[in-house]
């Protein structure tokens, strides 16, 4: 089996975001590299063929999933009239 080429990339996060992805790296046992690689590559599926960018509907239901209702309810409006153009 043939290994993927990998190539590594520094950069810096937001103190908050890294405290999230401790938490989630230790929650699901999963290394940090791993998960922002499968969070990169579910951003990278979000684009349409046309490079649109969906991720203003994934930012509603992240909002949604943290308990922020009156948040999500906003993006979720605004995603719908963008999804209707």
């Amino acid at each position: 089996m043939k290994k993927k080429e990998v190539k590594a990339c520094y950069f810096r996060l937001p103190a908050n975001l890294k405290q999230r992805l401790d938490k989630l790296s230790k929650k699901s046992a999963k290394p940090k590299s791993k998960l922002i690689i499968e969070a990169l590559e579910a951003y990278f599926e979000n684009y349409d063929s046309d490079g649109e960018d969906f991720s203003f509907a994934i930012d509603a239901l992240e909002e949604l999933k943290d308990g922020n209702y009156d948040k999500a309810s906003k993006k979720i409006d605004k995603a719908v009239k963008k999804l209707q153009k």
